[in-house]
């Protein structure tokens, strides 16, 4: 067994760098540090989808979304509540996004409100229903970017 005596190798600062070069390399990977969101990452042509109960009946719910990218949206859709389908014809709605990729959404009528969490690139959205004119939500869905940025 050859045990290594070169002090250039073994030497406690050399071993030092060495972990710092790592833990550099390691904390810019990271997703915290590239995560960089705004207004500006959601933006363009989205379809969604969310399904869930309200006041306890099921509900479920697709929509074509645009985002304008400054905190704008319209679009339209159809919703089905207990078996019931009705077309959306106007959605419009405002949100704000956190650098860190949450952000809420109020949408019109008043009242309705979400929470959502964004891809860095804004190809995806995961949001949740906090707040619904009608009554009692748990509601959950996704919109997924169908355009180019």
């Amino acid at each position: 067994m050859k045990i290594n005596t070169n002090p250039i190798t073994t030497s406690p600062l050399r071993r030092g760098l060495v972990l710092i070069a790592l833990a550099l390399a390691a904390l810019a990977f990271s997703p915290a540090a590239w995560a960089q969101c705004s207004t500006a990452t959601l933006m363009g042509d989205y379809m969604s989808n969310q399904a869930g109960f309200l006041n306890g009946l099921p509900i479920a719910q697709v929509n074509h979304i645009v985002s304008d990218g400054m905190g704008g949206i319209t679009g339209n859709g159809t919703v089905v509540i207990n078996g019931v389908p009705t077309d959306i014809p106007v959605i419009t709605a405002t949100y704000t996004i956190n650098s860190d990729c949450n952000g809420t959404l109020a949408s019109v009528p008043p009242g309705l409100s979400q929470n959502f969490v964004i891809k860095r690139d804004g190809s995806q959205v995961f949001f949740i229903v906090t707040a619904h004119p009608a009554g009692a939500a748990t509601v959950s869905g996704e919109a997924v970017r169908l355009s180019k940025k």
